[in-house]
């Protein structure tokens, strides 16, 4: 099993046992932010503006409609590819998370 996989399935054992978990990812840049947050609207997002440039979206699983985890990471995932935003830093309930920005051919 991958590290990815390992980090996915531990962050959803624990998600559940606990009400929600938290999704955190670091953006460069207002549109791109605005972009994400509008996209995990169903995951209760908000932004929060730390310099001019630097903005954290954060986002909370299980959604309104109790969309999961999985679902909200492949929404950020397709995001990213799709601006080709690059490297993201990303915390899921407060651990790292890598995620996978690279399109399948």
């Amino acid at each position: 099993m991958s590290e990815r996989v390992d980090a996915t399935v531990g962050v959803a054992e624990r998600e559940s046992r606990v009400t929600s978990v938290e999704i955190e990812i670091e953006v460069q840049g207002r549109w791109d932010a605005l972009a994400l947050s509008e996209m995990l609207i169903p995951y209760h997002s908000f932004l929060v503006q730390f310099d001019r440039q630097r903005w954290v979206v954060h986002a909370r699983v299980p959604g309104c409609g109790g969309e999961r985890l999985e679902s909200a990471l492949a929404k950020i995932e397709e995001w990213a590819t799709d601006r080709s935003v690059g490297e993201l830093s990303c915390r899921v309930g407060g651990q790292p998370y890598q995620l996978d920005t690279r399109k399948v051919a």
